[in-house]
């Protein structure tokens, strides 16, 4: 994600993006999400992790977010995973209209972040254009993400949910038709990021990193019927990180400072009566930064009243064409949650995880992640 050091330079593109369009607007409407989580990690103790040294003194961490930096420790703590998001929009006629979204975390230095900055031109009842700032769509849950009360899990599976970019500044081009039972809807995507001092990179590295993908492009194609709803994805990149302090561009392992990577997934997902489930695989090429990737979730749910139990399995594995210098990094995780529906528009979840660092050295290390939300949309 982009973090931007200074609130009030937030608020100004945020008011920017909307003063033109709420001077002629028809309709102005504003809704909001929020999670409030807390955590803490247990296990034995892994004294050789090999995460950047902020984290290396605890004797248990459990990466939650690694797209914004949130690891959870033996201590408890609210920081890794609460936020509150606040969205506008500005309707001016049936086929224009702007979006801002901002959302604030507990995070350091993530206090309040520009997510959406987008206008939308609906060219036809079957396309639509959007530019602006948007959220990558490389999963499942990508749009939604944030808004914790949309799942029935505190967090969806960190193996699978966690890179160094989130968003990206460009225009997407949407299609969407019902064809016969079916519903479908394609988007191409092109733009690019540059995160400054990444979260993702302080989880690695002590000295802040800033990180650059260029030429974003994307293809998502999405379907459902009845029960049933599927979706793949390719997005593809040019990978770049500097030194923040220093302004020098790092070289990666296979000795280029721009290298290409590709990501590709695939979600199966099916809610029939009582039960929900939910299955995600995917695998990113980053051989140029010394490595490539598998990953997978599972989940399965069920719904008495109002509670939902909801159990899941998932995995990232790693392989490297530098065994001399890279160690792959191979977790797995089991959780096992319930949610409870305390109000309309609120949730209370409880969940349990076990995740298992089974890399040849470990990254983060095995832990236990015991954790707590309440989860409301307005």
């Amino acid at each position: 994600m982009r973090a931007f050091r200074s609130s009030s330079a937030v608020l100004a593109l945020a008011l920017g993006a909307l003063a033109a369009p709420a001077a002629c607007a028809q309709d102005l409407s504003l809704s909001g999400f929020g999670t409030l989580a807390l955590g803490r990690s247990s296990g034995s103790c892994e004294s050789n992790a090999a995460m950047a040294s902020a984290y290396t003194g605890y004797c248990t961490r459990a990466i939650a977010d690694w797209g914004h930096g949130g690891v959870y420790t033996p201590s408890t703590s609210a920081k890794p995973e609460s936020r509150l998001g606040l969205q506008g929009q500005a309707k001016f006629d049936a086929n224009f209209s702007a979006t801002v979204q901002l959302t604030a975390r507990s995070l350091d230095e993530q206090h309040l972040n520009l997510e959406w900055a987008y206008l939308t031109a609906r060219l036809s009842p079957d396309w639509t254009l959007q530019l602006g700032r948007k959220r990558l769509p490389l999963y499942y849950y990508s749009d939604f993400q944030d808004i914790g009360f949309a799942y029935n899990t505190v967090r969806p599976s960190p193996d699978v949910y966690g890179w160094d970019v989130v968003n990206y500044n460009g225009a997407s081009l949407a299609w969407s038709r019902d064809v016969g039972e079916w519903t479908l809807r394609a988007e191409a995507l092109a733009g690019s990021e540059n995160s400054k001092k990444n979260p993702y990179s302080r989880l690695v590295v002590d000295d802040p990193m800033d990180v650059k993908w260029s030429g974003i492009a994307g293809l998502v194609l999405e379907f459902s019927r009845d029960w049933f709803s599927g979706r793949l994805s390719y997005t593809r990149s040019q990978f770049q990180q500097t030194d923040h302090n220093t302004g020098v561009v790092l070289a990666t392992l296979s000795g280029k400072t721009r290298v290409n990577q590709s990501f590709l997934g695939a979600a199966f997902n099916a809610d029939i009566g009582a039960w929900t489930l939910r299955s995600e695989v995917g695998r990113s090429d980053r051989a140029e930064l010394g490595y490539k990737a598998s990953f997978y979730l599972l989940t399965a749910g069920y719904r008495i009243g109002a509670y939902t139990l909801t159990a899941g399995t998932s995995q990232y594995r790693e392989t490297t064409p530098y065994p001399a210098d890279y160690v792959p990094v191979v977790d797995r995780g089991s959780l096992l949650a319930l949610r409870y529906e305390l109000h309309k528009g609120g949730a209370l979840k409880l969940q349990y995880d076990r995740i298992s660092d089974r890399g040849s050295s470990p990254f983060a290390g095995s832990a236990r992640l015991l954790s707590a939300s309440y989860d409301f949309v307005f």
